[in-house]
């Protein structure tokens, strides 16, 4: 991996909020190399002869309808807890 490719790599991963070993670093550069050739060869694909996706034309957002349910089992489940807290058991500390 060249210098600028390591980098590259470096600015990626700090972006992301990662920290990565020298090892990590060479798998991730070894990962992405195979992956970019693929990504250059689909924005080389002729796509004129495509139809766009047909827009959503009655501009109204598309959800389901909000409908009540029965409980679930972890709620029925957490009824029988002696306490429960925010919809977690709630035991006593350990240390």
């Amino acid at each position: 991996m060249d210098r600028s490719s390591e980098k590259e790599l470096e600015r990626i991963a700090r972006l992301s909020g990662l920290t990565l070993s020298a090892e990590e670093k060479d798998i991730l550069f070894a990962d992405l190399s195979r992956i970019v050739p693929y990504m250059e060869r689909i924005s080389e694909l002729d796509t004129s002869g495509a139809e766009d996706a047909p827009e959503d034309t009655d501009n109204e957002a598309h959800f389901r309808e909000d409908t009540e349910k029965a409980p679930s089992l972890a709620s029925e489940i957490l009824d029988q807890a002696p306490q429960a807290k925010d919809g977690m058991f709630n035991v006593p500390r350990i240390v």
